[in-house]
């Protein structure tokens, strides 16, 4: 770690303090310049919505009221008021209270009642005369920016999660329907060789054949609309709800998602720094240790401590004279020494782990770059060679049939043709399929964040 150690003195009162320990600065790592030879565009902002790029209002409507309403997002939401709430109390130098307290005493007999009452107010202010006070604040503010990265991690989450399920759903349509014209196919194809077999052009067992295939294509239908229903039925519950407004459209046919750009713009490694909010936490979290074991060390010193107390009475009417004093206290750690220097060499473990905690979220971030860029490129490729396959399979389809129906090729020639015209289709609508999961994979691994609420 790049650090240097810092004792700052500053005038307090007529007393002079210094802060002891490390001031935190952001750790560094030497990063390529590049993710790859290939120019990608310059860095993209931090709060861009790339899920935009597909170009579907279904998907934009999912986002935005996920984002208001996912219950991960919410319970971890409720982490920054719980951090917010520690760095309010953290490094407060006063603490003390106040009593107000009243009595009353009648004799009787006729005399009159006497009431007596006094106030009294005491407080306490610690000397901060090694920024320990400063140190535990600065633990603290470091704990709240974790707190608000921790949330763009699950807002990161929840977008790649709820954009990938949309997309197996649009992808599980898009299999129906090949699955449907399939279908549609092989009972065309059953009919002609019924037909053929009446003039003794096709024997028993193509009929059997071509009847097989109908069965076993009408029988892998049900399974692609589990898949379906499943891919809804998560969508509605990453969103927050036991439905979403107008959730029956996506029952209608609608072509897979392809975001519409060829590049994604991904700057350099170092662009990740800022980024990925898994690292921005990673480095909070070091801030934390450093500034914690600004706590320890500050234990090793003594401690000025001011305590003042005021007393005021009341007899009846009358006000009694006032009392207070004021005391000071200085307290010198020596018989637990030891136990304070335990505590030092625990708290600079805790910074060396969490240094090594941010160079893997680093290390890692950059792979998570690198394989969704290579994916996304490969994925491309293979979207254009499966969308040529299918037309060539498609035409091998056609000339199969009519030969058959000409009596120039077997039966089980066009069974081949329609076996090849099946799995080419399939293979396109995954390639689809992949290529826009990584898309989101690209950006996820980008990172982002969401501002603050």
């Amino acid at each position: 770690m790049n650090r240097r150690r810092a004792i700052t003195c500053f005038a307090a009162f007529g007393l002079t303090a210094c802060t002891v320990g490390e001031d935190f600065t952001s750790p560094t790592m030497k990063l390529s310049q590049s993710f790859s030879n290939t120019p990608t565009g310059p860095v993209r902002k931090n709060d861009a919505k790339w899920w935009y790029a597909f170009n579907d209002p279904d998907i934009n409507q999912i986002v935005e009221l996920g984002l208001q309403q996912n219950l991960d997002v919410r319970r971890i939401a409720a982490r920054i008021e719980q951090s917010q709430g520690i760095l309010d109390g953290a490094g407060y130098p006063i603490y003390g209270n106040a009593r107000i307290a009243e009595s009353s005493l009648n004799s009787g007999g006729g005399n009159p009642t006497t009431k007596t009452g006094f106030i009294r107010g005491e407080a306490t202010w610690k000397i901060d005369l090694f920024g320990r006070l400063l140190r535990e604040r600065e633990a603290a503010f470091a704990r709240l920016e974790a707190a608000y990265a921790d949330l763009d991690i699950w807002r990161l989450l929840f977008v790649d999660e709820v954009v990938s399920a949309y997309i197996d759903l649009r992808y599980a349509q898009e299999l129906l329907r090949v699955q449907m014209r399939v279908l549609e196919s092989r009972k065309a194809t059953l009919e002609a060789t019924k037909k053929l077999a009446v003039d003794g052009n096709a024997t028993d067992l193509e009929i059997a054949q071509a009847r097989s295939l109908v069965l076993s294509t009408r029988a892998s239908i049900p399974e692609t609309r589990v898949l379906f229903v499943r891919m809804l039925n998560r969508i509605i519950a990453l969103v927050g709800a036991t439905d979403i407004p107008n959730s029956e459209k996506f029952d209608k046919r609608a072509p897979q998602p392809v975001a519409r750009t060829h590049v994604v713009s991904t700057g350099v490694p170092a662009d990740l720094l800022r980024n990925r909010p898994d690292i921005v936490r990673a480095e909070q979290r070091l801030a934390e240790a450093v500034g914690l074991l600004g706590v320890a060390e500050a234990d090793l010193y003594p401690k000025l401590i001011l305590t003042g107390n005021v007393n005021l009475n009341v007899s009846g009417s009358e006000i009694l004279p006032g009392a207070g004093f004021i005391r000071y206290g200085f307290d010198v750690p020596i018989f637990d020494r030891p136990v304070l220097k335990s505590k030092i060499e625990t708290a600079k473990g805790l910074v060396v782990e969490r240094q090594a905690e941010w160079e893997k979220e680093v290390v890692l971030a950059v792979e998570e770059v690198r394989n969704a860029m290579f994916a996304l490129e490969q994925h491309q490729e293979a979207v254009k060679a499966a969308r040529e396959a299918v037309e060539a399979s498609e035409s091998v389809l056609t000339i199969a049939r009519k030969r058959f129906a000409d009596g120039t090729v077997s039966f089980l020639q066009v069974l081949d043709a329609e076996r090849s015209f099946l799995n080419t289709e399939t293979a396109y609508a995954f390639d689809v399929r992949n290529q826009a999961i990584d898309f989101v994979d690209l950006n996820v691994a980008l990172g982002g964040s969401f501002g603050r609420d």
